[in-house]
């Protein structure tokens, strides 16, 4: 199921790549990937699957390889451990949880690329700022959808 995962989110990050460069600004699928493995199957699987979709997204884009790789993995793991001690059966505390994931992977991603190029990205791409909301809503979404999936499944 996770690399189902990773290949539905490769796939639409490319598509949506084709289609206009600047929805990649708006919707990172990779992160939506990583969130919807740490609130599925744990801190493990996050961090596992936020490792293998940041290096993925690393290259495909244009940036330091291994940037997106640290940032998915930390809020892989954060996220997988949070949401296993609390229950995220309602759809509002759902899609907040995720969105401060979600918030916390893209300021881990800015913090880092800060440091190694000297330069803000908050001026120069202000889609950023609504990438948390907009991945916060897709990975609430998809995991209200995925839970009766995996329990048909299992």
């Amino acid at each position: 199921m996770m690399l189902l995962m990773l290949i539905l989110a490769f796939a639409v990050y490319s598509l949506l790549g084709r289609l206009s460069p600047n929805l990649l600004v708006f919707i990172n699928t990779f992160c939506v990937a990583v969130l919807l493995t740490a609130i599925t199957y744990g801190e493990i699987e996050g961090a596992a699957m936020g490792t293998v979709a940041g290096l993925l997204e690393d290259t495909f884009s244009h940036s330091v390889f291994g940037l997106s790789g640290l940032s998915l993995t930390i809020t892989g793991f954060l996220a997988g451990w949070l949401t296993q001690k609390i229950n995220l059966n309602s759809l509002p505390k759902r899609s907040l949880i995720l969105f401060f994931f979600s918030l916390l992977q893209l300021v881990l991603w800015i913090l880092l690329y800060n440091v190694i190029f000297k330069r803000s990205l908050l001026s120069s791409r202000p889609g950023l700022y609504l990438q948390p909301i907009v991945n916060a809503i897709i990975t609430s979404l998809l995991a209200g959808l995925l839970t009766p999936v995996r329990r048909a499944v299992d």
